[in-house]
């Protein structure tokens, strides 16, 4: 008569021996064997900035990695060390930016940085590199250019991380030859072209995509026609931040094209009461830079993806040349890490 109780209880066991590997995957409160170590007050052996534990690291080859224990670092880092970098922001989940616990904040327009790149809270000029559940703000606001990410590279992926600025927050530019950038179940907020860039092929996948105030989502501008530029947006959500101060309802566009060659797709995507019916818009009277833009859409749903869409856009019939594999290359399961896709 006891053996289905011994029978349940190997059960229980045996469940509560799986299920533990799989707590300590989703959560990341310790820095791993190696990494160098940031907090503020910092004890022993460790950095309470992290630009000072960036500059610790060798400029060579090596593979290394930088834990960040929970606080809000105020500070503008800058990373251009050769070898493959990985940064870890402490978090009880992983899976996603909601519980994020470290925070690097600054405020700098690009008007008094002097361009884009060096108003970014956040800049990253190397290859391979990754960052996970860590939130980057510029707190400058209305008034100028101002980036919470200014990211130049290849091979490069930020997973579960929040960027916030209002206009141009998250720059995606250029590599030495590639520049292939991965976006996954990430929180990007802005308002003015708040996805920019002008050489790199961009792939945002399962991102919260949040506007603060009336304007363009996107704004790519490659420099000529054979520049392979490229944004897509998939599995994605685009809706008002919480942070917005009045209703947006029909004064958000999916993007707006910085040169006539701009490429922007959003696929499988839920846009919400947030986007005009028109979809696009022109970047301005005067230049509208419509020639030869490609503003494409597929799958999309939400009150947001309904209306009559700019002339200049078009719904394709596959996503055929806009998967991941066609953005970032058919090596992209090498660099980009599959628990974020």
């Amino acid at each position: 008569m006891f053996t289905p109780l011994l029978v349940l209880f190997g059960i229980f066991t045996a469940l509560l021996s799986t299920a533990s590997p799989v707590e300590k995957r989703a959560s990341r409160t310790s820095p791993p064997s190696g990494a160098v170590v940031v907090k503020n007050p910092a004890a022993s052996g460790q950095f309470s900035t992290i630009q000072a534990a960036i500059n610790s690291l060798p400029n060579d080859s090596s593979a290394r990695t930088i834990f960040i224990f929970p606080g809000t670092y105020s500070e503008q880092v800058s990373i251009t060390r050769t070898g493959p970098t990985t940064i870890l922001g402490s978090t009880t989940d992983t899976t996603s930016y909601t519980s994020n616990s470290v925070t690097i904040t600054h405020s700098l327009s690009a008007a008094a940085a002097g361009n884009d790149d060096s108003s970014g809270t956040l800049r990253v000029h190397k290859d391979n590199f990754s960052m996970y559940n860590v939130n980057v703000r510029n707190t400058f606001g209305v008034g100028s250019q101002a980036l919470a990410l200014s990211s130049y590279g290849n091979n490069i992926g930020y997973y579960g991380c929040g960027f916030y600025g209002y206009q141009d927050t998250v720059l995606a530019n250029e590599g030495t030859l590639f520049c292939n950038q991965y976006f996954g179940v990430d929180y990007i907020e802005g308002a003015v072209d708040f996805i920019f860039g002008q050489h790199a092929r961009v792939f945002f996948q399962r991102n919260v995509i949040a506007s603060v105030a009336a304007g363009a989502i996107t704004a790519d501008g490659p420099t000529s026609a054979s520049d392979t530029s490229l944004f897509v947006i998939n599995r994605s959500t685009v809706q008002t931040s919480t942070a917005a101060k009045t209703d947006l309802t029909g004064k958000v566009f999916l993007g707006r094209p910085w040169t006539q060659w701009a490429r922007v797709a959003f696929t499988n995507t839920n846009l919400g009461a947030l986007i005009n019916g028109a979809g696009w818009e022109i970047w301005s009277t005067a230049t509208p830079n419509t020639a030869a833009v490609t503003f494409a859409e597929f799958g999309n749903t939400g009150t947001g993806a309904s209306g009559t869409r700019a002339s200049f856009s078009k719904k394709l019939s596959s996503t055929s040349g806009f998967n991941a594999a066609d953005v970032l290359g058919s090596n992209w399961t090498s660099w980009v890490d599959q628990a974020y896709v």
